[in-house]
């Protein structure tokens, strides 16, 4: 794109700039995140402690269930005094996330011209808060290793902050500074995919887990984003039930450009570009898990990227 294509007249003018700057930034600084948070859910963890656990009870009363064929090499683990968690896992997951978003460039084009970087004159940021309610469905396929589906729905508000400089009124003098908020609000559904791998040695466990997910937002392209945490933790036991505890460091690359058009009020449309991600990549979290019968747990997480964004997840599942 060559810097006259850039300055064309009608993209250049003061109001359009601002209309520009507006429209490029509507809905568009925190869809990244809209999509991190379903795929960041706690990982299960129940059957990530049971290469560490032993049995309170005699392994061989197990009870024949009819999901028994699973885990494979399940008979194996309990043989050696493991207990194991029910295979499968069915539950819901609450999410609410409080972030900044670093915006990198955005790009507008009025009427089919391709699209020309207004970063020279403005500079966008956002905070985005956003809630997530999913429904989660997992199987523990080996001893050590799960699989899980996510689908659900995601709420996000933002406030975005455009910083526009404008040129002077007379030549020679000063450039014109303008801050300007805009308040946003987007919604849409997610779903995903995702593994965790687990170990432990006593009573200390670590997993491994790694999830893609992608959110439907209304724009040209559905966001994608690949999450992955390390959990390191104790299992225990609150009085005869299990009890166990985490510390846990997240990865959200969830950067992508936000793409569509929408209408120019003065006829015609304008398309945009915006290369936006998290501000902060890496959060830092701790949480517990409760299984108040074999049957029902519930999970608390609760972290920080240190930069003042934080999260908090609810999860309560039911085991069968």
């Amino acid at each position: 794109m060559t810097r006259a294509a850039a300055r064309e007249p009608r993209a250049a003018a003061p109001g359009a700039r601002d209309r520009a700057g507006r429209i490029a930034a509507q809905g568009l600084l925190v869809t990244a995140l809209a999509v991190a948070p379903a795929a960041a859910q706690p990982a299960d963890t129940t059957a990530a402690v049971a290469s560490a656990t032993r049995a309170a009870h005699d392994p061989s009363a197990e009870p024949e269930r009819w999901s028994s064929f699973l885990p494979l090499l399940g008979e194996e683990a309990r043989k050696r005094g493991i207990e194991l968690p029910l295979p499968f896992g069915a539950g819901l997951v609450y999410y609410h996330l409080d972030r900044a978003i670093e915006i990198t460039d955005v790009r507008v084009g009025r009427n089919g011209a391709p699209p020309a970087s207004v970063s020279d004159f403005a500079q966008l940021s956002s905070s985005s808060r956003v809630d997530n309610l999913n429904f989660k469905l997992d199987a523990w396929i080996l001893p050590f290793f799960n699989v899980y589906l996510i689908a659900g729905y995601v709420w996000n508000e933002s406030d975005t902050r455009i910083d526009i400089a404008l040129p002077p009124l007379l030549p020679g003098g000063p450039t014109r500074q303008r801050d300007v908020t805009v308040p946003t609000a987007i919604e849409g559904s997610v779903g995903g995919i995702g593994l965790t791998l687990a170990g432990g040695y006593g009573p200390y466990f670590m997993t491994y887990d790694a999830n893609f997910a992608q959110a439907d937002l209304g724009f040209d392209d559905k966001f994608k984003a690949v999450v992955t945490s390390i959990r390191g933790g104790w299992n225990g036991k609150a009085g005869a039930r299990p009890l166990r505890a985490w510390a846990s460091v997240t990865d959200w690359n969830t950067f992508a450009t936000a793409t569509g058009s929408v209408a120019d009020p003065d006829g015609g449309t304008l398309s945009f570009q915006v290369d936006q991600g998290p501000a902060y990549r890496y959060t830092y979290g701790a949480g517990a898990m409760y299984g108040a019968a074999r049957w029902l747990e519930f999970a608390a997480d609760a972290g920080t990227d240190g930069h003042g964004g934080w999260y908090l997840a609810l999860v309560p599942v039911f085991r069968f």
